[in-house]
Formats: structure tokens, C-alpha cells, sequence
């Protein structure tokens, strides 16, 4: 198991409590994966005023829920103390080694992983497994656009993986590059200390408070009733709540999407359209050029800043395997189920999904099917089917989302549920007949 966070610990402890074999092998210095933020903080994409996007009661594990005294929304310690207490529930904490990093994953002539690794001290290691499940996320490698004239820029530049807080920035003007759910809290929280704060938003974003009608937005999304709605009506009851609950989007200055609700990522955040409408952010679109300290955008404005936050995402990236057993020739992820690349079974990818909604359960129904793959009891498709699935997958996210490695994830939450839990089913018989 590579990778110690939300989808690692699941399937770690499904692992353990089915009396598998585990060794965790987590890069950091404990559990938790991008929750973590100690004191000195390390890199990594956790902010000094991260909270959930997901409710604690989606979000916590199905068998150890998030305690009662949590808020709704937890802040990123309470949820690495959380997911710390998992970890212990699970037996899994003496089966984790920190300080890890797997350099390369080999397959070996008789069918193990080689996996090579290295620790703090500098030592490499290598040991043979039966199975591999990589589960490191998405949100560690930081993607830094080239703009225009950027060599020229006379400020201080920093991405939101290396962002902490605040307070470096009390003071000064700054324009954050990005429009997702990093740039929102971030630009929201520089509001509130610098002296001027800039939104640069190249594309139109749907912005989504994090409850509606006064239920959280995942958990409509893991409602029962919900799954029963066909898409098209889901996709109109949210758009029309949206448009009776902050009206258009153009009425705060940001740019109209260029895709209806559901047809690609969304911002989630009770708090932006608050501050643009009092004047503490400004919103601009996207930079056609930067000369020293000056921004020029494409509406033909221009504004001094002294820092630049980049909150522009992470590359999808895998460096200690070769890319072909992850990503197709363009460069989207093509995994059978989001989970097993065809010609390489016992290798599987857990977590690597982007859903409208929590997670977690996903997660977890990843975990009992790879559990079940582990120990036999359950069996894949031959690599033909598999094959003809991620081609099948690939064609829809490409017509609804887009062509990036990121569109190739976006996953709707009951529709992947169904379909994790129906690949159960069928690989329980099928090993059964076999």
C-alpha cells in the first residue's frame, strides 16, 4: 500500500480486518495525507484555515463516524486527528512506515512488485509484494502555468502547495491565479489581511455554496432519492436552486460557464460571492501579460500586485512507475473502474477519482472489491472487457467534461457506487464458477 490518506487508510484496514498481509509505506512523517499540517507546517496542499468541503457525516468511514462534537464542516486538524484515530481503530498505525518514499515498481520475473524505496536517511530498500495499491492522491505534484512575461515578475511567487497562511501577505497586494476550491479559500482569507486582493478566473466556474435548502450538498448527492432521479433532472433542480439561491453569476462580475452544472468541476464556497460583493476581492479574467509588477488582462485592464498565489492544481502523475500502465497516449487516466489498469492486474489505484461528493464511500467500495481481488474470492474481466469499459469511460468524460487527466476522473457519485458494487457481484460469481 503506497499512501496513507482518506482512500489508503480505507483500503489498509479492509485489508487488515479480512486478516491480509499489510505494509503501508506513507512519504510523510504520519497518517493523513493532505489533511496533514503540523506545526512547523510541511509542504503540502493543507492552509492554516482548511475545512471539509463534505459534510463530517458523509464524510467519515461507514464503520467509525466522525465524532458528534465535530462541526459540520471540520477544520483539516480535526480531520487528520480523525483519520489518525481510524488508523488506530483499524489495527493498521504499527503496519504504517513514515518517512517512505517508493522510488521505482518493477514486476519481477515470477509475477511479484518489486518496490523500491527510500528513507529519510537516504537508504533504499527493496522488497517483493503480492499486490500493489497506490493511493497517493492527486494533490502533491503542483502545476504552475508559464505566462507571458512571468520571467519578469518582480514579487514574490508561490503556489497553494507551499501556501500556509496569511499573514506573509498582510500588507500587500496580491492576485490569486485560479478559480477552484484552493483559490476560493485562499483569496477569500488574503481578503481579509492584504491590502488589495485579486481573483484571475480564465474560465467560467459554477460556484456552489456548500448546503442547499440547509442540507449539505454531499449528502443530497448520497441521497437515495437523489440516485432515483434521472441526470437530466438532477442537473435542472440544481440549476434552478442555484440561479433562486445567488442568482447569475455575471451579477458579481465572474464569468459565465461555458458548461452547464455537472459538466465539469465546481467551486465550492459559502463565503466568495460575499466578499465580491463588499468589495474585498476584485475579480479579473485571464492575464495576457505580466511586465515586472504589473498584470495585464485580456479586457485590456491592468493592476500592480506584489505577490502571485498560484491555486492552478496538481499534475496527475505517478514517477515511480511508467506512465503507459496509468495514462492512454493523450494522457487520461485508463483504469478499468478507476481502479485496475488491464494488462497489469494486482496492481490497483485507489482514491484516484474526482466525484460530486464525499469520497469516502467510494473509497471504501473500492476497497472491499480490491479485498476481494486480493484474496481471491473475486475475479476480473478478461483484459478484452476491460479494455472495451475504460474506452467506453474515456468517450463519455471526454463529451461531458473534457481531455485532461483531471476530466478523465470526474466520476457521479451513485452512478460509480452502482457500478463498483454490480463489478462486486459479477467477480464474486465469476471466481465461483471458475
Amino acid at each position: 500500500m503506497i499512501g496513507a490518506g482518506i482512500s489508503g487508510l480505507a483500503v489498509a484496514g479492509t485489508l487488515h480486518s479480512r486478516g491480509l498481509p499489510v505494509t503501508v509505506l506513507e512519504r510523510s512523517a504520519g497518517v493523513g495525507g493532505l489533511w496533514r499540517y503540523p506545526d512547523p507546517p510541511e509542504p503540502g496542499p493543507a492552509y492554516r484555515s482548511l475545512h471539509l468541503n463534505t459534510s463530517a457525516k458523509i464524510t467519515g468511514y461507514s464503520d467509525f463516524p466522525m465524532p458528534d462534537h465535530f462541526p459540520r464542516y471540520p477544520r483539516h486538524d480535526q480531520v487528520a486527528s480523525y483519520l489518525q484515530s481510524y488508523a488506530d481503530h483499524k489495527g493498521v498505525t504499527d503496519l504504517v512506515r513514515t518517512t517512505v518514499e517508493v522510488e521505482a515498481l518493477d514486476r519481477g520475473p515470477d509475477g511479484t512488485w518489486l518496490v523500491t524505496t527510500r528513507d529519510g536517511t537516504g537508504a533504499r530498500e527493496r522488497h517483493a509484494y503480492g499486490h500493489v495499491v497506490v493511493a497517493t492522491g492527486h494533490h502533491w505534484s503542483p502545476k504552475v502555468p508559464s505566462l507571458p512575461g512571468d520571467e519578469t515578475f518582480t514579487g514574490r511567487r508561490t503556489h497553494s502547495f507551499d501556501y500556509s497562511g496569511p499573514a506573509a501577505h498582510a500588507g500587500r497586494r496580491v492576485a490569486v491565479i485560479g478559480f477552484g476550491n484552493s483559490a476560493a479559500d485562499i483569496s477569500v482569507e488574503l481578503s481579509r489581511v492584504a491590502v488589495k486582493t485579486i481573483v484571475v478566473q480564465r474560465r467560467g466556474v459554477h460556484v456552489v455554496p456548500k448546503t442547499m435548502l440547509g442540507i449539505p450538498i454531499d449528502e443530497i448527492a448520497s441521497a437515495p432519492w437523489w440516485a432515483r432521479l434521472a441526470f437530466p433532472e438532477q442537473r435542472r433542480l440544481i440549476e434552478l436552486l442555484l440561479r433562486l439561491m445567488r442568482g447569475r453569476l455575471t451579477d458579481y462580475g465572474l464569468a459565465e460557464p461555458d458548461h452547464r452544472v455537472f459538466g465539469g468541476a465546481l467551486t465550492i464556497s459559502d463565503e466568495l460571492l460575499s466578499r465580491i460583493n463588499h468589495g474585498a476581492l476584485v475579480v479579473k479574467p485571464a492575464v495576457e501579460r505580466i511586465v515586472n509588477g504589473s498584470l495585464h488582462f485580456v479586457d485590456g485592464s491592468a493592476a500592480e500586485v506584489d505577490d502571485l498565489v498560484y491555486c492552478t492544481g496538481y499534475r496527475i502523475e505517478f514517477p515511480f512507475l511508467p506512465s503507459e500502465w496509468v495514462f492512454e497516449p493523450a494522457g487520461q487516466v485508463a483504469l478499468y473502474q478507476r481502479v485496475v489498469p488491464p494488462a497489469h492486474p494486482g496492481l490497483y489505484f485507489a482514491g484516484l477519482i474526482r466525484p460530486f461528493g464525499a469520497i469516502t464511500r467510494l473509497v471504501e467500495a473500492q476497497a472491499e472489491w480490491i479485498a476481494d481481488l486480493v484474496e481471491g474470492t473475486a475475479e476480473l474481466p478478461a483484459e478484452r472487457v476491460m479494455r472495451q469499459e475504460v474506452k467506453a469511460h474515456l468517450k463519455a468524460a471526454r463529451a461531458r467534461y473534457g481531455t485532461t487527466a483531471a476530466d478523465s476522473v470526474q466520476v457521479d457519485f451513485a452512478t460509480y457506487l452502482a457500478a463498483l458494487r454490480a463489478q462486486r457481484r459479477r467477480g464474486v460469481l465469476t471466481a465461483r464458477r471458475g
